[in-house]
């Protein structure tokens, strides 16, 4: 199983959205923190409701570059949820599993976090994409 670093940070930006991300590294074991990755998969959730773990419209924006900042992937998609969180199986260059849920946030006070909360996370999406080596890219294929 990867070993990933997740980093979680709330950012306001001047345009006052707000943003979590996340980013999960390769080879396997390799860390952002350790400069020992090659590439980094980067998940980016955006709200311009406040607070960003109430259910509202999210922005979601996934990345793989690496470290001369090559971009190989930059995929948008659009839900109506709370807190999103990525979970990525990524054991070989060629071929990155990415799966988006929707999860209750124990801090949130709103009804709709404590529900889901008690009820486990919602899947939203799964999605794999595989490296093409003619466009240099990674193209999803599900």
């Amino acid at each position: 199983m990867m070993v990933c670093v997740i980093l979680i940070l709330p950012i306001i930006f001047s345009c006052s959205n707000e943003y979590t991300t996340q980013h999960f590294s390769f080879p396997p074991g390799s860390m952002p923190s350790e400069n020992n990755w090659e590439y980094t998969a980067l998940t980016i959730v955006s709200s311009k409701q406040k607070p960003i773990t109430k259910k509202s419209k999210k922005n979601v924006r996934i990345k793989i570059y690496d470290k001369n900042k090559t971009i190989f992937l930059n995929d948008t998609f659009k839900f109506v949820s709370a807190s999103i969180r990525t979970n990525v199986e990524w054991k070989e260059f060629k071929e990155i599993r990415i799966k988006l849920f929707e999860v209750g946030n124990k801090f949130s006070e709103d009804t709709y976090n404590k529900n889901l909360l008690k009820s486990g996370p919602n899947s939203l999406l799964e999605l794999t994409y595989q490296y093409d080596q003619e466009s240099k890219q990674f193209k999803r294929v599900n």
